[in-house]
Protein backbone atom coordinates (compact mmCIF):
# COMPACT_ATOMS: atom_id res chain seq x y z
CA UNK A 1 0.00 0.00 0.00
CA UNK A 2 1.48 3.50 -1.00
CA UNK A 3 1.47 6.16 1.15
CA UNK A 4 -1.47 8.56 1.39
CA UNK A 5 -2.92 11.47 2.28
CA UNK A 6 -6.63 12.37 1.95
CA UNK A 7 -7.86 15.63 3.17
CA UNK A 8 -11.15 17.04 4.40
CA UNK A 9 -14.21 16.61 2.13
CA UNK A 10 -17.25 17.93 0.33
CA UNK A 11 -19.98 18.24 2.99
CA UNK A 12 -22.60 15.82 2.05
CA UNK A 13 -26.18 17.12 3.40
CA UNK A 14 -28.64 14.43 2.36
CA UNK A 15 -32.26 13.49 2.17
CA UNK A 16 -35.45 14.60 1.04
CA UNK A 17 -35.80 18.70 1.64
CA UNK A 18 -32.42 19.55 2.02
CA UNK A 19 -32.25 21.99 -0.60
CA UNK A 20 -33.83 24.59 2.52
CA UNK A 21 -30.47 24.84 4.14
CA UNK A 22 -29.08 26.47 0.68
CA UNK A 23 -28.84 30.02 2.17
CA UNK A 24 -27.10 29.04 5.03
CA UNK A 25 -24.46 26.88 3.73
CA UNK A 26 -23.65 29.61 1.49
CA UNK A 27 -23.05 31.82 4.24
CA UNK A 28 -21.82 29.40 6.45
CA UNK A 29 -18.66 29.02 3.66
CA UNK A 30 -18.66 33.23 3.26
CA UNK A 31 -20.68 33.89 0.33
CA UNK A 32 -22.80 36.75 0.09
CA UNK A 33 -23.41 37.60 -3.54
CA UNK A 34 -24.24 34.49 -5.62
CA UNK A 35 -23.81 32.86 -8.88
CA UNK A 36 -26.43 30.31 -9.57
CA UNK A 37 -25.57 28.30 -12.81
CA UNK A 38 -27.76 25.18 -14.39
CA UNK A 39 -28.93 23.99 -17.46
CA UNK A 40 -31.92 26.05 -18.32
CA UNK A 41 -34.16 23.10 -18.92
CA UNK A 42 -38.04 23.42 -18.23
CA UNK A 43 -37.83 20.67 -15.96
CA UNK A 44 -35.19 22.18 -13.53
CA UNK A 45 -36.80 25.57 -13.85
CA UNK A 46 -39.17 24.93 -10.40
CA UNK A 47 -36.19 24.09 -8.81
CA UNK A 48 -34.52 26.81 -9.39
CA UNK A 49 -37.37 29.22 -8.33
CA UNK A 50 -37.24 27.34 -4.87
CA UNK A 51 -33.44 27.66 -4.33
CA UNK A 52 -33.95 31.72 -5.07
CA UNK A 53 -36.58 31.90 -2.46
CA UNK A 54 -34.07 30.10 -0.04
CA UNK A 55 -31.38 32.46 -0.96
CA UNK A 56 -33.63 35.16 -0.49
CA UNK A 57 -34.79 34.29 3.04
CA UNK A 58 -31.08 34.28 3.52
CA UNK A 59 -30.82 37.48 2.56
CA UNK A 60 -28.25 36.88 -0.56
CA UNK A 61 -28.10 38.57 -3.41
CA UNK A 62 -27.68 36.53 -6.57
CA UNK A 63 -27.48 36.34 -10.61
CA UNK A 64 -28.70 33.50 -13.35
CA UNK A 65 -26.37 31.58 -15.28
CA UNK A 66 -28.48 28.65 -17.41
CA UNK A 67 -26.98 27.09 -20.66
CA UNK A 68 -24.85 24.38 -19.20
CA UNK A 69 -24.85 21.19 -21.62
CA UNK A 70 -23.10 18.04 -21.54
CA UNK A 71 -18.98 17.99 -22.15
CA UNK A 72 -19.32 21.61 -20.48
CA UNK A 73 -17.92 23.97 -22.64
CA UNK A 74 -15.39 27.05 -22.60
CA UNK A 75 -17.56 29.44 -23.93
CA UNK A 76 -20.13 29.13 -21.47
CA UNK A 77 -16.41 29.14 -18.74
CA UNK A 78 -16.06 32.38 -19.95
CA UNK A 79 -19.12 34.00 -20.21
CA UNK A 80 -19.80 32.79 -16.02
CA UNK A 81 -16.59 34.31 -15.61
CA UNK A 82 -17.02 37.95 -17.17
CA UNK A 83 -20.59 37.65 -15.05
CA UNK A 84 -19.03 36.73 -11.63
CA UNK A 85 -16.41 39.75 -12.51
CA UNK A 86 -19.39 42.35 -13.26
CA UNK A 87 -21.38 41.57 -10.78
CA UNK A 88 -18.78 41.01 -7.71
CA UNK A 89 -19.78 37.27 -7.13
CA UNK A 90 -18.32 35.92 -3.99
CA UNK A 91 -20.07 32.17 -4.55
CA UNK A 92 -20.64 29.97 -6.79
CA UNK A 93 -23.65 27.26 -6.81
CA UNK A 94 -24.18 24.72 -9.44
CA UNK A 95 -27.55 23.19 -9.62
CA UNK A 96 -27.52 20.08 -12.04
CA UNK A 97 -25.05 17.54 -12.79
CA UNK A 98 -21.54 16.79 -13.28
CA UNK A 99 -21.25 18.94 -16.21
CA UNK A 100 -22.98 22.02 -14.51
CA UNK A 101 -20.82 21.47 -11.72
CA UNK A 102 -17.68 21.18 -14.00
CA UNK A 103 -18.42 24.09 -15.13
CA UNK A 104 -19.09 26.13 -12.26
CA UNK A 105 -15.61 24.79 -10.75
CA UNK A 106 -14.18 26.69 -13.88
CA UNK A 107 -15.73 29.51 -13.73
CA UNK A 108 -14.69 29.97 -9.87
CA UNK A 109 -11.51 29.39 -11.25
CA UNK A 110 -10.86 31.83 -13.57
CA UNK A 111 -12.63 34.71 -11.56
CA UNK A 112 -9.46 35.72 -9.26
CA UNK A 113 -7.19 35.14 -12.41
CA UNK A 114 -5.83 37.78 -14.60
CA UNK A 115 -5.30 35.62 -17.85
CA UNK A 116 -7.10 32.44 -19.64
CA UNK A 117 -8.87 30.41 -17.41
CA UNK A 118 -7.75 27.74 -20.17
CA UNK A 119 -4.31 28.57 -19.17
CA UNK A 120 -4.53 25.90 -16.09
CA UNK A 121 -5.96 23.29 -18.23
CA UNK A 122 -2.95 23.05 -20.96
CA UNK A 123 -0.69 23.55 -17.67
CA UNK A 124 0.91 27.19 -18.56
CA UNK A 125 -0.34 28.17 -15.42
CA UNK A 126 -1.28 26.86 -12.05
CA UNK A 127 -4.49 28.18 -10.10
CA UNK A 128 -3.43 29.69 -6.78
CA UNK A 129 -6.97 31.07 -5.68
CA UNK A 130 -10.60 30.11 -6.56
CA UNK A 131 -13.67 30.91 -5.51
CA UNK A 132 -16.15 28.61 -3.24
CA UNK A 133 -18.12 26.25 -5.08
CA UNK A 134 -21.51 24.71 -3.35
CA UNK A 135 -23.46 22.24 -4.88
CA UNK A 136 -26.98 21.16 -5.53
CA UNK A 137 -27.01 17.77 -7.48
CA UNK A 138 -29.58 16.50 -9.66
CA UNK A 139 -28.14 13.88 -10.75
CA UNK A 140 -25.52 10.73 -9.62
CA UNK A 141 -22.42 10.02 -11.91
CA UNK A 142 -19.03 11.79 -12.08
CA UNK A 143 -19.00 12.70 -8.40
CA UNK A 144 -17.70 16.04 -9.44
CA UNK A 145 -19.68 17.40 -6.55
CA UNK A 146 -16.54 15.57 -4.03
CA UNK A 147 -13.58 15.71 -6.61
CA UNK A 148 -10.87 18.22 -6.69
CA UNK A 149 -10.72 18.79 -10.35
CA UNK A 150 -12.68 19.75 -13.44
CA UNK A 151 -12.79 18.92 -16.88
CA UNK A 152 -13.73 21.50 -19.63
CA UNK A 153 -14.52 20.84 -23.51
CA UNK A 154 -12.47 23.33 -26.01
CA UNK A 155 -15.46 23.15 -28.71
CA UNK A 156 -13.30 24.49 -31.53
CA UNK A 157 -10.65 22.20 -31.08
CA UNK A 158 -12.22 19.22 -29.95
CA UNK A 159 -9.89 19.05 -26.90
CA UNK A 160 -11.25 17.77 -23.36
CA UNK A 161 -9.19 19.14 -20.72
CA UNK A 162 -8.84 18.30 -16.76
CA UNK A 163 -6.99 20.33 -13.95
CA UNK A 164 -6.77 19.18 -10.27
CA UNK A 165 -5.85 20.83 -7.01
CA UNK A 166 -3.04 18.78 -5.55
CA UNK A 167 -3.03 17.67 -1.85
CA UNK A 168 -1.01 20.81 -0.20
CA UNK A 169 -3.85 22.93 -1.54
CA UNK A 170 -7.59 22.11 -1.92
CA UNK A 171 -9.27 24.76 -3.53
CA UNK A 172 -11.62 23.15 -6.66
CA UNK A 173 -13.48 20.74 -3.99
CA UNK A 174 -16.91 22.20 -3.82
CA UNK A 175 -17.38 23.25 0.24
CA UNK A 176 -21.04 21.64 0.49
CA UNK A 177 -23.11 19.28 -1.89
CA UNK A 178 -26.72 18.90 -1.28
CA UNK A 179 -28.29 15.59 -2.13
CA UNK A 180 -31.55 14.99 -2.22
CA UNK A 181 -33.01 11.93 -4.26
CA UNK A 182 -35.96 12.91 -5.34
CA UNK A 183 -34.04 15.68 -7.55
CA UNK A 184 -33.15 12.85 -9.43
CA UNK A 185 -36.68 10.97 -9.82
CA UNK A 186 -37.25 12.91 -13.01
CA UNK A 187 -33.45 12.07 -14.82
CA UNK A 188 -34.04 10.19 -18.33
CA UNK A 189 -33.50 6.65 -18.42
CA UNK A 190 -30.33 7.19 -20.92
CA UNK A 191 -29.08 9.51 -18.47
CA UNK A 192 -29.29 7.13 -15.55
CA UNK A 193 -28.01 4.74 -17.61
CA UNK A 194 -25.06 6.55 -18.32
CA UNK A 195 -24.50 8.11 -15.05
CA UNK A 196 -24.47 4.44 -13.26
CA UNK A 197 -21.70 2.92 -16.12
CA UNK A 198 -19.72 6.29 -15.02
CA UNK A 199 -19.91 5.55 -11.53
CA UNK A 200 -18.77 1.75 -12.10
CA UNK A 201 -16.04 3.10 -14.29
CA UNK A 202 -14.72 5.29 -11.54
CA UNK A 203 -14.54 2.36 -8.86
CA UNK A 204 -13.32 0.00 -11.37
CA UNK A 205 -10.22 2.62 -12.39
CA UNK A 206 -9.15 2.69 -8.75
CA UNK A 207 -9.71 -1.30 -8.12
CA UNK A 208 -7.40 -1.82 -11.14
CA UNK A 209 -4.11 -1.01 -9.64
CA UNK A 210 -0.49 -2.19 -9.72
CA UNK A 211 -0.14 -1.01 -6.30
CA UNK A 212 -0.53 -4.40 -4.25
CA UNK A 213 -1.61 -5.10 -0.31
CA UNK A 214 -4.84 -2.87 -0.42
CA UNK A 215 -7.11 -5.32 1.04
CA UNK A 216 -9.02 -2.78 2.98
CA UNK A 217 -9.52 -0.22 -0.38
CA UNK A 218 -9.93 -3.77 -2.76
CA UNK A 219 -13.34 -4.60 -0.68
CA UNK A 220 -14.32 -0.69 -0.34
CA UNK A 221 -14.22 -1.09 -4.28
CA UNK A 222 -16.39 -4.54 -4.73
CA UNK A 223 -19.07 -2.94 -2.19
CA UNK A 224 -19.23 -0.39 -4.65
CA UNK A 225 -19.44 -2.18 -7.52
CA UNK A 226 -22.00 -4.28 -5.99
CA UNK A 227 -24.34 -1.43 -4.66
CA UNK A 228 -23.95 0.29 -8.21
CA UNK A 229 -25.17 -3.17 -9.81
CA UNK A 230 -27.86 -3.60 -7.51
CA UNK A 231 -29.20 -0.32 -7.76
CA UNK A 232 -28.59 1.05 -11.43
CA UNK A 233 -31.11 -1.17 -12.99
CA UNK A 234 -33.37 -0.18 -9.96
CA UNK A 235 -33.55 3.47 -11.20
CA UNK A 236 -34.39 2.47 -14.55
CA UNK A 237 -37.44 -0.13 -13.94
CA UNK A 238 -38.84 2.38 -10.70
CA UNK A 239 -36.90 5.70 -11.08
CA UNK A 240 -39.30 6.95 -8.24
CA UNK A 241 -37.40 4.37 -5.85
CA UNK A 242 -35.83 6.81 -3.28
CA UNK A 243 -33.78 4.04 -1.89
CA UNK A 244 -32.37 3.42 -5.67
CA UNK A 245 -31.39 7.12 -6.32
CA UNK A 246 -30.26 7.91 -2.84
CA UNK A 247 -27.56 4.75 -3.07
CA UNK A 248 -26.35 5.76 -6.22
CA UNK A 249 -26.49 9.39 -5.19
CA UNK A 250 -24.06 8.15 -2.04
CA UNK A 251 -21.91 6.58 -4.40
CA UNK A 252 -21.35 8.80 -7.13
CA UNK A 253 -19.14 10.78 -4.54
CA UNK A 254 -17.79 8.09 -2.41
CA UNK A 255 -16.16 6.03 -6.69
CA UNK A 256 -14.07 9.04 -6.87
CA UNK A 257 -13.72 11.59 -3.72
CA UNK A 258 -10.53 9.76 -2.68
CA UNK A 259 -12.14 7.13 -0.04
CA UNK A 260 -12.09 3.86 -2.75
CA UNK A 261 -8.36 4.79 -3.64
CA UNK A 262 -7.18 4.41 -0.07
CA UNK A 263 -2.62 3.30 -1.17
CA UNK A 264 -3.57 3.07 -4.55
CA UNK A 265 -2.94 4.97 -8.06
CA UNK A 266 -5.56 3.32 -10.24
CA UNK A 267 -4.90 3.06 -13.70
CA UNK A 268 -7.52 5.44 -15.30
CA UNK A 269 -6.84 4.45 -18.88
CA UNK A 270 -10.04 3.83 -19.84
CA UNK A 271 -11.31 7.65 -18.90
CA UNK A 272 -8.07 9.04 -20.56
CA UNK A 273 -9.42 7.24 -23.81
CA UNK A 274 -13.00 8.37 -23.28
CA UNK A 275 -12.55 12.02 -22.46
CA UNK A 276 -10.89 12.27 -25.56
CA UNK A 277 -13.31 10.48 -27.74
CA UNK A 278 -16.51 13.14 -26.23
CA UNK A 279 -14.12 15.82 -26.94
CA UNK A 280 -14.25 14.41 -30.59
CA UNK A 281 -17.78 12.76 -31.25
CA UNK A 282 -19.73 14.90 -28.21
CA UNK A 283 -20.73 11.84 -26.68
CA UNK A 284 -21.82 10.72 -23.19
CA UNK A 285 -19.28 10.35 -21.13
CA UNK A 286 -20.81 7.26 -18.82
CA UNK A 287 -22.28 5.52 -22.62
CA UNK A 288 -18.56 6.01 -24.13
CA UNK A 289 -16.95 4.25 -20.91
CA UNK A 290 -19.51 1.43 -21.15
CA UNK A 291 -18.06 0.83 -25.01
CA UNK A 292 -14.54 0.94 -24.26
CA UNK A 293 -14.06 -0.67 -20.72
CA UNK A 294 -15.10 -4.21 -21.63
CA UNK A 295 -12.52 -3.83 -24.81
CA UNK A 296 -9.78 -2.69 -22.56
CA UNK A 297 -10.39 -5.21 -20.22
CA UNK A 298 -10.05 -8.26 -22.42
CA UNK A 299 -6.79 -6.64 -23.64
CA UNK A 300 -5.33 -6.43 -20.26
CA UNK A 301 -6.51 -9.51 -18.26
CA UNK A 302 -3.69 -12.09 -18.58
CA UNK A 303 -1.18 -10.12 -17.23
CA UNK A 304 -3.05 -8.98 -14.26
CA UNK A 305 -4.99 -12.43 -13.58
CA UNK A 306 -5.46 -12.18 -9.69
CA UNK A 307 -6.94 -9.16 -9.88
CA UNK A 308 -9.41 -9.87 -12.53
CA UNK A 309 -10.38 -13.28 -10.42
CA UNK A 310 -11.16 -10.92 -7.75
CA UNK A 311 -13.65 -9.01 -9.75
CA UNK A 312 -15.24 -11.91 -11.11
CA UNK A 313 -15.61 -13.99 -7.84
CA UNK A 314 -16.68 -10.93 -5.52
CA UNK A 315 -17.99 -8.32 -7.88
CA UNK A 316 -19.96 -10.74 -9.56
CA UNK A 317 -20.42 -14.11 -7.65
CA UNK A 318 -18.62 -16.43 -10.25
CA UNK A 319 -17.08 -19.55 -9.24
CA UNK A 320 -13.82 -19.82 -9.46
CA UNK A 321 -12.76 -22.34 -11.76
CA UNK A 322 -9.37 -24.31 -10.75
CA UNK A 323 -8.53 -25.97 -13.57
CA UNK A 324 -9.36 -23.35 -16.13
CA UNK A 325 -8.75 -19.45 -14.24
CA UNK A 326 -8.49 -17.55 -16.84
CA UNK A 327 -12.35 -18.96 -17.79
CA UNK A 328 -13.21 -17.29 -14.88
CA UNK A 329 -11.61 -13.94 -15.39
CA UNK A 330 -13.43 -13.54 -19.04
CA UNK A 331 -16.49 -14.58 -17.25
CA UNK A 332 -16.56 -11.62 -14.88
CA UNK A 333 -15.49 -9.22 -18.04
CA UNK A 334 -18.46 -10.33 -19.89
CA UNK A 335 -20.97 -10.30 -16.72
CA UNK A 336 -19.60 -6.13 -16.67
CA UNK A 337 -20.26 -5.92 -20.56
CA UNK A 338 -23.77 -7.48 -19.95
CA UNK A 339 -24.46 -5.52 -17.16
CA UNK A 340 -23.59 -2.44 -19.44
CA UNK A 341 -25.33 -3.38 -22.54
CA UNK A 342 -28.21 -5.80 -21.41
CA UNK A 343 -29.04 -4.67 -17.82
CA UNK A 344 -28.65 -1.27 -18.60
CA UNK A 345 -29.34 -1.27 -22.39
CA UNK A 346 -26.18 1.31 -23.31
CA UNK A 347 -25.07 0.85 -26.27
CA UNK A 348 -21.95 -1.56 -27.50
CA UNK A 349 -20.29 0.63 -30.03
CA UNK A 350 -20.21 3.95 -31.50
CA UNK A 351 -21.98 3.11 -34.14
CA UNK A 352 -25.18 2.48 -32.06
CA UNK A 353 -24.18 5.70 -30.26
CA UNK A 354 -25.06 7.83 -33.05
CA UNK A 355 -21.42 8.54 -34.76
CA UNK A 356 -21.12 8.41 -38.35
CA UNK A 357 -18.52 5.80 -40.26
CA UNK A 358 -16.93 9.04 -41.92
CA UNK A 359 -16.45 10.18 -38.20
CA UNK A 360 -14.10 6.77 -37.48
CA UNK A 361 -11.57 6.36 -39.93
CA UNK A 362 -8.03 5.27 -39.02
CA UNK A 363 -6.97 8.64 -39.31
CA UNK A 364 -9.31 9.77 -37.14
CA UNK A 365 -9.42 7.14 -34.23
CA UNK A 366 -5.26 7.65 -34.37
CA UNK A 367 -5.70 11.34 -33.71
CA UNK A 368 -8.02 10.71 -31.14
CA UNK A 369 -5.51 8.22 -29.79
CA UNK A 370 -2.27 10.50 -30.12
CA UNK A 371 -4.25 13.41 -28.42
CA UNK A 372 -4.35 11.30 -25.11
CA UNK A 373 -0.50 12.10 -24.98
CA UNK A 374 -1.01 16.06 -25.25
CA UNK A 375 1.32 16.96 -22.09
CA UNK A 376 4.15 14.96 -23.66
CA UNK A 377 4.07 12.02 -22.50
CA UNK A 378 4.38 8.59 -24.41
CA UNK A 379 3.00 5.91 -21.84
CA UNK A 380 -0.46 6.34 -19.86
CA UNK A 381 -1.84 4.40 -17.31
CA UNK A 382 -0.66 3.01 -14.38
CA UNK A 383 -1.57 -0.85 -13.84
CA UNK A 384 -1.24 -1.19 -17.82
CA UNK A 385 1.07 1.71 -19.24
CA UNK A 386 0.04 1.78 -23.01
CA UNK A 387 1.10 3.32 -25.76
CA UNK A 388 -0.86 4.90 -29.03
CA UNK A 389 -0.92 1.58 -30.55
CA UNK A 390 -2.67 0.18 -27.70
CA UNK A 391 -5.36 2.74 -27.55
CA UNK A 392 -5.76 2.60 -30.94
CA UNK A 393 -6.53 -1.05 -30.88
CA UNK A 394 -9.24 -1.30 -28.52
CA UNK A 395 -10.88 2.14 -29.75
CA UNK A 396 -10.68 0.17 -33.18
CA UNK A 397 -12.74 -2.64 -31.38
CA UNK A 398 -15.32 -0.01 -29.90
CA UNK A 399 -15.81 1.52 -33.61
Amino acid sequence: MINLVLRGNTDLIYGKGEIAKAGALIKENGGSRVLIHHVSEPFVQPLIEAVKGYLDAAGLEYVDLGGGVPNPRLDKVYEGIELCRREKVDFVLAIGGGSVIDSSKAIALGVPYDGDVWDFFTMKAVHKACLPVGVISTFAATGSECTTGTVITKEDEQLKRGVEDNNDNIMIRPKFAILDPTLTFTAPRFQTASGTADIVSHICENFFSADPDNDFSDYFCISGLKTAIKFGPVCLEDPRNYEARGALMLLSGYAINGYMKFGRHGDWNCHALEHEMSGEWDIPHGAGLAIITPHWMRYIYKEHMELFLKFATNVFNIPYNADEPEQTALAGIEALADFFHNKLGLPKNLRELGVKEEQMTDEILHKVCKRIFYYGTDVAGDLHPMREEDFFTILKQSV
